[in-house]
């Protein structure tokens, strides 16, 4: 068995730019809300709330425009217009892959899957989270990993350059992998096996998958935004409902009460706030928020 070279890090910052960038239905909900109606104070209160709960009194010295108050005329004269119709929500946990020559013992019994293959282990209270979240937010969202299907930082670098991360890259639902610890795959897509007790798994592909869960979806039309806060409601359930708790949990709840604080002071009108909400989960679960929009 072999570590992949890269980091996580170093794998998901070109993987969510060309997700992002090379589907025209898929984007970030800042790139829209924060641009669009404002938002741009709600992340500042978010990022205010985590500082607080690092034992800052305010964000260390340096310098960003979202720091900055807009001018009240800023931004378009109708933006909710503007807004496209938002079909679903995508949360994805980037994960590092292992690269195995031979096929592993626990696969011994799966015969649709033989080495060279790639593996990524599920972390136990990360794996419940998700498969919380996935449930608390049926129909509204979907909950994904992504493990690249290479393992070299020269793979890397070429898949970058070349605009081809996510076409070699592995996308398994957190659903799938209910009560398993591993997911191994030889090639990109969503077809791999999981143990223990060994299971081949196929999935459609992660993009005809959330399109085609994006066409069962309710479509929002872009005047109101109470799809966020019928989200932020299903995340914090979510956190709270998962069983054991730990330290992240502990502090999610914390920055919630720091950002209501907050959100009274500043009177952040309830959608900048449930977006807020959603922007502390994901930060605070190393999780990334996008969206799919009605074509």
């Amino acid at each position: 068995m072999t570590q992949a070279e890269f980091e996580e890090r170093s794998y998901e910052a070109p993987l969510y730019n060309q997700l992002e960038r090379g589907q025209k239905d898929i984007f970030t909900p800042g790139q829209v809300l924060e641009s669009r109606v404002g938002f741009d104070r709600g992340l500042l209160l978010t990022q205010a709330a985590i500082w607080e709960t690092l034992g800052y009194d305010a964000p260390l010295r340096g310098a960003a425009l979202g720091y900055y108050d807009w001018p009240d005329e800023w931004g378009p004269p109708h933006p909710r217009r503007q807004l496209p119709r938002f079909r679903l929500n995508l949360f994805l946990q980037a994960k590092r892959p292992e690269f195995y020559k031979r096929k592993p013992r626990a696969l011994r019994g799966i015969t649709t899957i033989d080495a060279p293959l790639w593996a990524f282990r599920v972390t136990k209270h990360q794996q419940r989270l998700l498969e919380v979240l996935a449930q608390k937010t049926r129909g509204r969202a979907h909950v994904a990993y992504a493990a690249a299907a290479f393992h070299t930082n020269s793979e890397l670098f070429t898949h970058t350059k070349r605009r081809t991360i996510v076409q070699s890259s592995t996308f398994p639902s957190a659903a799938a992998l209910t009560g398993h610890e591993t997911w191994y795959y030889k090639e990109p897509g969503a077809q791999g096996a999981a143990n223990p007790n060994p299971e081949s798994i196929e999935e459609q592909p992660l993009l005809q998958r959330v399109r085609s869960l994006a066409e069962q979806s309710a479509v929002d039309t872009g005047g109101e935004l109470a799809w966020l806060d019928a989200l932020a409601a299903n995340v914090i359930d979510s956190v709270g409902s998962v069983e054991t708790a730990d330290a992240l949990q502990a502090q999610f709840f914390d920055d919630l009460h720091t950002l209501d604080r907050l959100s009274e002071m500043y009177e952040l009108r309830p959608s900048f706030k449930a977006y807020a909400q959603v922007t502390l989960f994901t930060l605070r679960f190393g999780l990334t928020w996008l969206v799919l929009g009605a074509g």
